[in-house]
């Protein structure tokens, strides 16, 4: 018995959507970083080997540890003159706008020493390798 034309079809497409999502999930793996201790307290900080990735110049991402919770945190973005541009509430994070008298580096040193706050990082910027263009219609 052969098998029908339809059955032969839907199987190469199982076949091409399954391929398709390993491809997904090997190229979103993240590359290799090395963690390196901070001077004011062991929380790990990411270092890129090679070349500094760009980052916003006024925005920085703080995790908390859930336990602490985040009453310690948000009583030191309003003592600091912080400002909340997101808040990750799925993940224990947040996105915060530094003051405008304080410099990006001299921040984040701020936010490391709070009680409760396991990482502070850049927010990186990421753009497409291949800019998605526009289709011109065709009349």
């Amino acid at each position: 018995m052969e098998p029908s034309r339809h059955n032969v079809n839907k199987e190469v497409t199982r076949w091409a959507i399954l391929l398709v999502l390993t491809i997904m999930a090997l190229s979103s793996c993240r590359a290799k970083q090395q963690v390196v201790a901070t001077a004011t307290r062991n929380i790990p900080t990411p270092v890129e080997h090679g070349h500094v990735q760009e980052h916003s110049p006024s925005v920085l991402l703080v995790m908390y540890d859930a336990e602490v919770g985040k009453q310690p945190l948000l009583k030191a973005i309003k003592d600091y003159g912080c400002e909340i541009v997101y808040d990750y509430h799925m993940i224990n994070g947040m996105a915060l706008r530094k003051p405008d008298d304080k410099t990006l580096d001299e921040t984040m040193q701020h936010f490391r020493r709070v009680k409760g706050v396991l990482t502070v990082e850049y927010d990186h910027i990421y753009h497409l390798t291949d800019p998605v263009k526009p289709k011109l219609e065709v009349q």
